[in-house]
């Protein structure tokens, strides 16, 4: 079991510290079995929350450095501290505990972190990454399980089809040799199964391979799709900017959209979206362009045109070649999600045209 235990009263309230924390322990444990919030570490001792860190296989407490000896301390008497490292990032505590279940002795790690002194997450480089997210392009991913399930079952991966009742196809494995069940994907399915630990950074390394620059015109989607580049170091690379479009008058003026298919077909629509590609595509000088038009909700929802109803597209028009890409989908669920599915689905759009034609 994995464990994340926050020591302080903004780690509860303050979301975004709040989201930082959960994404360290999950970037490096993988899944995240039990989260608890504590304003002390008095606090943090009582029974119910300190049997979790006596039963956890990995357990990451965030606190405050100079609280470290205390808690190092209370684990001592508890006779679990066997070793300790310290390192620039962390302190990492190891311990043995006995497996009632299997009569054997289990090795667990706690880790005590501050995250608002450390660098790079504060693991550093020595712990793998334990999650691999793979992306079916032009596969479903029911089929995509079954398809790698000799590959995973040789590397001793558990593979599972994550949001299958969205139009997203993905999936996550965990567990066992995750580097080399990615290697042999990409060697058998080259690029019809996109493997990564990393989305962002993959999609930012693949372009900047090539000298390819990607920029955006967003509608409902209000700047997510710039964001999940620009939110890792070396976007600047393979992005120069993109344009949040949400008003119409913004998307005559700045994306040249026209006036007559506005008032045609409406903003949510097809016509309008490819005349953002190209007004996109026009300002910035870049390679690939992807848009987004469409209804997140909760209001604005029509017969036609229910909420959750997004058109995306993507145009190429790199080495010569110019591709174009529009669907109309219907996502499920509350606002922000159907804003986080239609960005999702933006840059898997994009990998399926870049892989087929570039």
């Amino acid at each position: 079991m994995n464990v994340l235990i926050c020591v302080g009263e903004n780690y509860r309230d303050f979301l975004p510290l709040n989201a930082y924390a959960q994404s360290v322990a999950r970037n490096h444990f993988g899944t995240l079995h039990a989260l608890h919030f504590c304003d002390s570490i008095d606090e943090m001792c009582d029974t119910s929350i300190f049997k979790n860190i006596l039963s956890a296989q990995q357990c990451l407490i965030v606190l405050p450095k100079e609280k470290f000896n205390q808690v190092i301390e209370i684990l001592q008497t508890q006779e679990m501290v066997e070793s300790t490292i310290i390192n620039t990032s962390c302190v990492e505590i190891c311990h043995t505990k006995k497996n009632q279940s299997a009569d054997t002795n289990v090795e667990s790690k706690i880790y005590l972190m501050d995250l608002l002194s450390v660098k790079n997450g504060g693991f550093g480089e020595s712990l793998q990454e334990n999650l691999l997210y793979l992306y079916p392009l032009g596969i479903d991913a029911q089929s995509t399980q079954i398809l790698l399930s000799g590959i995973a079952k040789e590397f001793g991966v558990c593979i599972k089809v994550l949001n299958s009742h969205s139009n997203l196809e993905l999936l996550s494995a965990m567990n066992g040799d995750l580097y080399g069940f990615k290697v042999a994907i990409e060697e058998n399915f080259s690029h019809k199964i996109f493997t990564t630990f990393n989305f962002a950074k993959s999609v930012i390394a693949l372009l900047e391979a090539r000298n390819f620059k990607i920029t955006s015109a967003e509608s409902c989607t209000g700047g997510l799709i710039a964001y999940q580049l620009t939110k890792e170091s070396g976007a600047s690379a393979v992005f120069d900017g993109g344009v949040i479009s949400y008003a119409n008058a913004i998307k005559e003026a700045w994306l040249e959209v026209s006036a007559e298919n506005l008032a045609r077909f409406g903003a949510v629509s097809e016509a309008v979206v490819r005349d953002m590609l190209n007004g996109a595509l026009r300002l910035s000088g870049a390679d690939f362009a992807l848009a987004t038009s469409g209804i997140a909700g909760p209001s604005g929802g029509s017969a036609s045109k229910p909420v959750g109803t997004i058109y995306i597209g993507v145009k190429g028009i790199a080495n010569g070649i110019e591709i174009e890409m529009i669907e109309c989908l219907h996502f499920k669920g509350d606002r922000n999600f159907i804003q986080a599915q239609a960005t999702l689905y933006a840059y898997l759009l994009f990998l399926k045209i870049f892989f087929e034609n570039y």
